[in-house]
């Protein structure tokens, strides 16, 4: 939650002043009960950040009416400044004001990301081995743009290169625009064909409620599909060749998990919808649903349920879909594609 740094001051006139026996050592002290008024906000350490989403993050300072409202709003402040993803690290720091006995000044002390950051990983999954490289440019203008390349080579010849760019739209919903342009290769042995695709995405996030995440997505991309071998089924064979998708999707999310990775209680609601056929060879109408419950049964031990299911509808005429968007059961239970 990152450390307060606080002051406390009492009025001269105030009871405290007053003769007598002093507070018991163990006495606790209402907070609420301390007038405070924020007279001054200073931000120590910007250098590429703009000054007005650090002004729209710590607004609300000025509201406050008394000191446990002052501790309070102070960290909600420090949180809004760590999700505009151009510091890496922000203190508070709060000091009693010459101006007044009940009057505060609130610093925050902050360091910005570096403007150019690398990494290199390896993963495993999927029967696969993979080395994934990338390089980012966080807070590119000053206002928590993210510029980003990453490139993937597995073991089993497939590969992937991305190039996106964020751009934060300030507001309570959270609401981040993303375009990326990308390749992908990829071989499927237990299917047979492999697959060569270019295209674009451009995807618009927000959040409606708490734990509700709604993505608006846009796909133009241009796909080949080939066969691994001549023993390819004829089923296969017959889909291969050039196409061109462009789609609409929208994703809800209700994440109620206490974690995204290792849960051990909380739901999961995942609605996917796909409508293609704005332009190019392609037209189908696509649905994808995925549950998931966690029960936790003692300490460190859980037990989870998931279902996931889909319905693939194609459009009249004479656009259609092919075997790549067919649904394929995920991980070392790959299968041929059905509908």
């Amino acid at each position: 939650m990152g450390a307060v740094h606080a002051r406390e001051a009492f009025p001269s006139d105030g009871p405290m002043s007053q003769p007598g026996p002093g507070p018991e050592p163990d006495a606790q002290i209402p907070l609420d009960n301390i007038k405070a008024k924020v007279v001054s906000v200073s931000i120590d350490g910007l250098l590429r950040t703009k000054n007005d989403i650090v002004m729209e993050s710590v607004k609300d300072l000025f509201k406050v009416e008394h000191f446990e409202d002052l501790i309070l709003t102070a960290q909600d402040c420090r949180g809004k400044l760590q999700e505009l993803g151009c510091f890496s690290n922000v203190g508070i720091n709060i000091d009693t004001s010459t101006t007044g006995t009940k009057d505060y000044t609130v610093t925050f002390q902050v360091q910005e990301l570096k403007k150019v950051t690398g990494s290199v990983n390896t993963m495993v999954g999927n029967n696969e081995g993979s080395l994934m490289t990338g390089v980012k440019f966080p807070n590119l203008l000053g206002r928590g743009e993210r510029l980003q390349a990453d490139y993937t080579y597995g073991t089993k010849k497939s590969s992937s290169f991305n190039i996106s760019i964020l751009k934060p739209l300030r507001g309570k919903m959270k609401t981040n625009l993303t375009g990326n342009v990308y390749q992908s290769t990829g071989e499927y042995p237990t299917s047979g064909f492999k697959e060569l695709d270019r295209g674009f995405l451009a995807d618009l996030s927000f959040i409606s409620s708490p734990s509700v995440l709604h993505n608006l997505q846009y796909e133009a991309v241009w796909r080949n599909i080939s066969s691994v071998s001549r023993a390819a089924a004829f089923a296969v064979r017959e889909h291969s060749g050039h196409t061109l998708k462009s789609s609409l999707k929208h994703i809800l999310c209700v994440d109620r998990r206490d974690n995204t990775i290792f849960p051990n209680e909380g739901t999961l609601f995942k609605l996917t919808q796909e409508f293609a056929g704005l332009g190019g060879n392609i037209g189908f109408f696509k649905n994808e649903l995925e549950l998931q419950a966690n029960l936790p049964l003692a300490e460190d031990i859980s037990l989870q349920g998931s279902f996931s299911g889909g319905i693939l509808k194609d459009l009249q005429g004479d656009k259609t879909f092919n075997i790549s968007d067919h649904f394929f059961l995920g991980g070392p239970l790959n299968v041929r594609g059905f509908d």
